[in-house]
């Protein structure tokens, strides 16, 4: 058991040693130089454009490994959807590590780079990098790391370069102010005609409704705008069923009161015998 748990813990730190690469340390170790060379214009929807590193050492006889680390911030408006970035090695794609952290990101190489940095020699690094098409106008900043299998780094160098948008600028709300449209004569007088149509207009409604009305007293409420109403000659209607009605109870009321009449005695009577 106690075998089984040494594996597995093992392997998770393995895994996690290849899967979170810590970010190297900043100070450059002496003897080591960087050289990077990027465009200095990006154009949006234009073919990728290259940046590359180039490390050297002319002091160190030992040859060492080199893993490649770029940080890239974007300012300006300029956001990582608006870009691609590819790392190319030996013409084809290199596998990278990516963390994003607001305006900065950091890309790492998942594998050390093939070549091997001896005194003497260099070894490069290239990122093909495109802006896509749509995107605004901003800047792009790079920091690229060569570092080594401690993770220390061997040296760094900046650059940066404008990005030249097509995405129209959106206006600011000075602007919306300043081009919002300014009142002309014109429209002063086709207002003030129109101020004095409603002054002519006003007058003759008074006057229209200062005028009497023939038929008013005869049909007042028709004159307020209401229907006439009903209630006087619904009353008389309902007092008439009511004392209807009362004289029909009171007259089945008499007929039950009346004395039955006793029925006659018939003629036939039974004979009885007598001895």
């Amino acid at each position: 058991m106690r075998h089984r748990s040494a594996l597995i813990s093992a392997v998770l730190a393995v895994a996690t040693a290849v899967l979170v690469l810590p970010s190297p340390a900043s100070a450059a170790l002496a003897g080591f130089q960087l050289r990077l060379s990027a465009p200095a214009t990006l154009k949006a929807g234009a073919n990728a454009k290259t940046v590359e590193a180039v490390v050297s050492t002319d002091t160190v006889r030992r040859c060492q490994k080199v893993r490649w680390s770029m940080v890239l911030r974007v300012a300006d408006g300029l956001t990582f959807d608006d870009l691609k970035v590819t790392r190319i090695e030996d013409n084809q794609e290199f596998p990278l590590n990516s963390q994003i952290n607001g305006d900065t990101a950091r890309l790492t190489d998942v594998q050390f780079d093939p070549g091997q940095l001896c005194r003497g020699s260099t070894v490069t690094s290239r990122y093909d990098i495109s802006i896509d098409d749509g995107a605004p106008s901003g800047r792009l900043g790079y920091e690229v790391q060569a570092v080594n299998a401690d993770n220390e780094v061997f040296s760094q160098a900046s650059a940066t370069s404008q990005v030249d948008g097509t995405a129209p600028a959106s206006p600011t709300p000075t602007e919306t102010a300043t081009t919002a449209p300014t009142p002309t004569e014109s429209d002063d007088a086709a207002d003030t005609g129109a101020d004095a149509d409603d002054a002519t207009d006003a007058p003759s409604e008074a006057a229209a409704a200062a005028v009497p009305t023939d038929g008013v007293s005869a049909n007042s409420a028709s004159a307020q705008g209401g229907v006439p109403s009903l209630l006087g000659p619904g009353l008389i209607v309902g007092a008439l069923f009511v004392f209807i009605g009362v004289g029909i109870l009171l007259r089945l009321r008499t007929r039950n009161k009346a004395p039955k009449a006793q029925p006659a005695p018939t003629s036939f009577y039974p004979t009885y015998r007598t001895r």
